[in-house]
C-alpha cells in the first residue's frame, strides 16, 4: 500500500527496495533519477518485460508500458510483477507518472495498476495441505506530480480489496474438494462474516424442507453432506433503500450426477462453486470499503454425486416458487438449486439480483475462454455493469434473452424442463431463459462464468486453475452502484 506520500523524488525508494516497475506512458517521467533507464527501456521491444539494470548498482527496472485502456495497466503492472518474482528479488517500488501524464481517469487508472501488482504477487496456499512457495514481493508506491495523498491512497485501497476479493475467489475453488464441502464453505463463510461484522445465517436441509426448496434438495440427494443455503447481510448505518441482492452458484464438487461427467477434466469441477466463490470475494470487500448501499449475499450451496438416493432423470421437482420442474439432465443442476435461490432473493423485495454461475459449457463454444455472457431485464444495471467493466477488464458481454427461448423448456409433465430441447445448441440464452421464470418482475442480471472459471495455463494475473472470474467486475459494480445512489440522494 502506498505511505500516504506524493513525492516527486524516487531517492528515497531507490535506497530501499531491490527492483522498481516504471509505469510508462507515451511521455517521459518526471523522474530524472530513472531518465537514462527509462530511454533505455523505451527502445526495448517485445510484449514480456525484460528487466535492465540501473547504472553502477545490480538492481532490475522492468516496465509497464501504459495504454489509453485502464485495463492496460493492470496487465502490464502484473506481467512486470511477475517478471521480478521470477527474479526472486524481495521487494518492488512501482513508480507511477505524473498526473497528468495518465490522462482522463487517473484515479482508476492507478487503481488498476496497482491491483494487477497485488494480484501476480498472490499465491495459493492450502489450509488443509500447506507447502512453501515462492514468496511475495514487498511493493510500495511513489508518485510523480500532482497527485493528491487522499485520492491516490482511496484507489489503492479500492485496489488492495478488489485483488484481495478476487484472490479469495481463486483460493476457495482452488482448495481440494475432499476438503472444500459444503460444509467446510459454511464455515469459511462464518469466519469471512465474523472477522467482518456482517450478520450470517444458514438453512440446512429441515429449514429447506420447510421453505419447499426442492432444487437444492434434490441435487444433493446424492452425497453425504446436505444442501445449505447460506445468507450474508451487510447494511451500512442509515442506509434505507431496498438490497442488492447477489447469488451465487456454489456446487462444491460436480460430478454430473447419474448424468455423468467424462472423466477427462472432471478435476476441473471443484470450480464450479466459481459464482459462489465470486459472491464471497465481493463481500469481503464491500465489508472492508464500506459503500452506503445495502448487500445481501445468498450462496445456494450443494455437491452433486451419484448415489443411492440421488435424482434422477424423469424426476419432477417443486421449487421454492411453487413452479415444477422435470429433470432431463441431472448434470444441468446449477439451475435447479438457482431456481431456490433466485426465488428466495425475490422474496428479500430487492432492488436488484445478480447472479453469477458457471451454469453452461457452451459458453465455451461462444466465446473460449474469455468473455462473460451476461443476461439482463434491468437495462441501467447492464449499462452500469459494462461502464464498471470498463475498470475490471473482464469483458462483460451482453447476450439475447428472447422470448421465443422459452418454448424450449416446455414438458408434459411439469412446467418446465430443466433442459433444452435443442441440447447444447443455443443452450446459454435458454439456460438464462429458465432462470428468468424464477426472479418475477424484480430487476435481474446473470452472468454465466463456465468458460471463464479455469485457466489451462499459467497467465499474467495467475497460475493454471481456478480464476476468481467475475469477483472484480462484480465488485466494481457494487462500489459505482453505491456511488450512483449516493449521487441521486445527495441532488434529492
Amino acid at each position: 500500500m502506498s505511505d500516504g506520500s506524493c513525492s516527486t523524488s524516487v531517492d528515497r525508494i531507490l535506497r530501499g527496495p531491490d527492483a522498481v516497475v516504471l509505469c510508462l506512458t507515451a511521455d517521459h517521467s518526471d523522474h530524472p533519477e530513472l531518465a537514462a533507464v527509462e530511454t533505455r527501456l523505451r527502445l526495448a521491444s517485445g510484449s514480456v518485460p525484460q528487466p535492465l539494470f540501473l547504472e553502477n548498482r545490480n538492481m532490475p527496472v522492468v516496465a509497464a508500458r501504459l495504454g489509453a485502456d485502464i485495463a492496460d495497466g493492470r496487465r502490464q503492472a502484473a506481467q512486470a510483477v511477475g517478471t521480478l518474482r521470477k527474479m526472486k528479488v524481495e521487494g518492488a517500488a512501482i513508480v507511477i507518472p505524473s498526473r497528468c501524464q495518465l490522462g482522463d481517469d487517473p484515479e482508476l487508472k492507478l487503481q488498476a495498476i496497482a491491483e494487477g501488482a497485488f494480484l501476480a504477487n498472490h499465491d495459493f496456499v492450502s489450509r488443509a495441505f500447506p507447502r512453501s512457495g515462492e514468496p511475495a514481493l514487498r511493493l510500495g508506491f511513489t508518485f510523480g506530480s500532482g497527485w493528491e495523498s487522499a485520492k491516490a491512497d482511496r484507489a489503492l485501497e479500492r485496489a488492495r480489496a478488489i485483488a484481495d476479493a478476487a484472490a479469495l475467489a481463486r483460493d476457495l475453488c482452488t482448495e481440494p474438494p475432499n476438503v472444500m464441502t459444503p460444509p467446510h464453505f459454511a464455515a469459511r463463510m462464518k469466519e469471512l462474516a465474523t472477522e467482518a461484522g456482517l450478520s450470517i445465517s444458514i438453512m440446512g436441509r429441515a429449514e429447506l424442507e420447510k421453505q419447499g426448496m426442492g432444487g437444492l434438495l434434490a441435487v444433493a440427494s446424492g452425497s453425504a453432506f446436505e444442501p445449505l443455503l447460506i445468507r450474508i447481510d451487510y447494511r451500512p448505518e442509515g442506509v434505507t433503500q431496498k438490497p442488492v441482492v447477489l447469488v451465487g452458484k456454489t456446487v462444491t464438487f460436480d460430478s454430473g450426477g447419474i448424468s455423468l461427467k467424462q472423466a477427462h477434466g472432471m478435476e476441473q469441477m471443484k470450480a464450479d462453486m466459481g459464482g459462489g466463490a465470486a459472491v464471497a470475494g465481493a463481500m469481503q470487500a464491500v465489508a472492508r470499503l464500506k459503500p452506503d448501499l445495502a448487500v445481501t449475499a445468498i450462496f445456494a450451496v450443494v455437491e452433486n454425486m451419484p448415489g443411492p438416493n440421488a435424482m434422477r432423470p424423469g424426476d419432477v421437482l417443486r421449487t421454492h416458487s411453487g413452479k415444477t420442474v422435470e429433470v432431463i439432465n441431472t448434470d444441468a443442476e446449477g439451475r435447479l438449486i438457482l431456481a431456490d435461490a433466485l426465488s428466495y432473493a425475490r422474496s428479500l423485495e430487492p432492488q436488484l439480483i445478480i447472479d453469477l454461475a458457471t451454469l453452461t459449457g457452451a459458453t465455451m463454444g461462444i466465446f473460449g475462454p474469455l468473455g462473460i455472457a451476461t443476461f439482463s431485464t434491468a437495462p441501467s444495471c447492464l449499462s452500469l455493469l459494462i461502464e464498471s467493466d470498463r475498470v475490471a477488464g473482464e469483458k462483460i458481454w451482453p447476450m439475447p434473452l428472447w422470448d421465443e427461448y422459452l418454448a424450449f423448456l416446455e414438458s408434459p409433465v411439469a412446467d418446465l424442463r430443466n433442459f433444452s430441447k435443442t441440447g447444447q445448441m443455443g443452450s446459454t440464452p435458454v439456460a438464462a431463459m429458465f432462470l428468468k421464470q424464477f426472479v418475477g418482475d424484480a430487476p435481474w442480471l446473470h452472468l454465466d462464468l463456465y468458460n471463464t472459471c479455469w485457466s489451462e495455463q499459467p497467465h499474467v494475473f495467475g497460475p493454471s486453475g481456478p480464476t476468481g472470474s467475475g469477483t472484480r467486475v462484480l465488485t466494481q459494480f457494487v462500489l459505482a452502484l453505491a456511488d450512483r445512489e449516493t449521487t441521486r440522494s445527495s441532488s434529492i
